[in-house]
């Protein structure tokens, strides 16, 4: 009997390693996971804060200002001017946040033109960026492309397509300055 039972030992000897192995694994797991995360939610922060960075270098309120160019340069080989088009009907879009800067270019790193107001109304010029952006508005986060327009004073220039809509309404959950 003496052999059965030593031999038994080593076996349950094995399990009781066995189990704390597996515990242990089960454990590292765990945290290697919480690490990954801590990891993403640090990368999605540090996005977020360069995008509020590059908007604020773009409206011109911290840093990197460099006044706009504006020396007159001429042409070195004119073209012939051409007639402009303008289309029988355009289609009219309305602002529908509370504010909304017009920029030079799509994108924040553009240069702001002017404010527009709750309800403006700007002319649809037809372009549109081919790819969309992410800003946070505030509540809401939106992935929209950007859009040409023109104002009733005559400037073109680009706005967020989620700021912009064919029917007069506010968007709900947009934050202002």
């Amino acid at each position: 009997m003496s052999e059965q039972s030593g031999g038994m030992l080593p076996k349950v000897e094995i399990l009781i390693i066995g189990g704390f192995f597996i515990l242990f694994m089960i454990w590292a797991v765990s945290k290697c996971a919480a690490t990954q995360e801590a990891y993403e939610e640090q990368a999605q922060q540090e996005a977020i804060e360069e995008a509020q960075a590059d908007s604020l270098r773009g409206a011109g309120l911290v840093g990197d200002y460099m006044p706009l160019d504006t020396t007159v340069k001429p042409l070195k080989n004119p073209a012939p001017e051409a007639e402009s088009v303008e289309p029988a009907i355009s289609t009219p879009l309305y602002v529908i946040t509370p504010a909304l800067n017009m920029r030079t270019g799509p994108g924040l790193r553009f240069k702001i033109m002017e404010r527009l107001e709750l309800y403006d109304e700007l002319q649809f010029l037809g372009e549109v960026t081919d790819t969309t952006q992410r800003i946070d508005l505030g509540e809401i986060t939106a992935e929209e492309p950007w859009v040409k327009v023109r104002t009733p004073s005559g400037k073109e220039g680009w706005v967020f397509g989620a700021c912009v809509d064919y029917y007069k309404h506010e968007l709900k959950g947009v934050e202002t300055d």
